[in-house]
């Protein structure tokens, strides 16, 4: 006679045999069930493996949601731009070329807010921009920016930054090669040079901070809304809006209206 676990062993060899039936439905069910899921989450990046290339650049364009800019005071003196809500409309895109070869390039409307940080100060930054650069083959985007995709950003700041710098530093001389040569203000260049240096050399000296840019560029004209902070010596801070408006003179920005 088999002993009683012997007996045990054989009940349960028969339980399994008996359970596998009802066992094999439910692993079936579960393998569907995680192809299914594996499918909801492959399928946009197949769908974009075999859509046009330049649809496939649109696809990588709507994905690319913020952007972030770095040493934007520029001479390695540090600053970080950061636009979140990042947008591109209005796009144009032409592909050329194959494999890892092929780029587009696209031209598109960018729009996003974020901040921008340099040396302890956070400005509030806001951009609308039309904006011109290349797109290459990449691994996981399908598609990403050569290089930067808001270049008409940075020298815009760059140039605020030099605004600022020349203010504080009481620098008539520095603030005058910011200037347009067609300023277009009453009595252009000359008068607004004038009264810059009336203005920087007055006691008690002023200081000039900002807490948010909103910029605008089209083409080779620039709008800039500013919100800043006026202080004359010890008095309390006065808060102005200050509106320039920035034109390409000589390859560069400078500001034409505004001052």
């Amino acid at each position: 006679m088999p002993g009683s676990g012997s007996r045990r062993d054989l009940r349960r060899a028969l339980e399994v045999r008996a359970g596998a039936p009802y066992l094999f439905p439910i692993v079936l069910t579960l393998l569907a069930l995680a192809a299914g899921w594996w499918l909801k989450d492959a399928a946009p990046a197949l769908q974009g493996a075999v859509a046009a290339p330049d649809q496939q650049v649109r696809k990588a364009l709507s994905d690319l949601t913020s952007a972030r800019l770095e040493d934007v005071y520029g001479h390695g003196a540090g600053g970080l731009a950061e636009l979140q809500e990042l947008r591109f409309g209005d796009v144009t895109v032409t592909v050329g070329g194959e494999g890892e070869a092929a780029r587009a390039r696209v031209v598109a409307m960018a729009e996003g807010s974020g901040r921008l940080a340099w040396r302890g100060q956070v400005i509030g930054l806001g951009y609308v921009g039309r904006e011109a650069f290349t797109m290459r083959p990449c691994r996981f985007a399908g598609w990403c920016a050569e290089g930067e995709a808001l270049g008409e950003l940075r020298p815009v700041l760059r140039l605020l930054f030099r605004r600022l710098d020349a203010f504080n530093g009481r620098d008539a001389a520095a603030y005058g090669r910011l200037v347009a040569e067609g300023y277009r203000g009453e009595g252009g260049k000359p008068a607004v040079l004038a009264r810059l240096a009336r203005d920087l050399s007055a006691q008690p000296p002023a200081t000039l901070a900002v807490t948010a840019w909103q910029v605008r560029v089209v083409g080779d004209e620039a709008t800039v809304g500013a919100d800043e902070r006026l202080t004359l010596g010890s008095a309390p801070p006065v808060p102005l809006r200050t509106r320039l408006r920035l034109v390409r003179e000589g390859g560069r920005w400078v500001v034409a209206e505004g001052l």
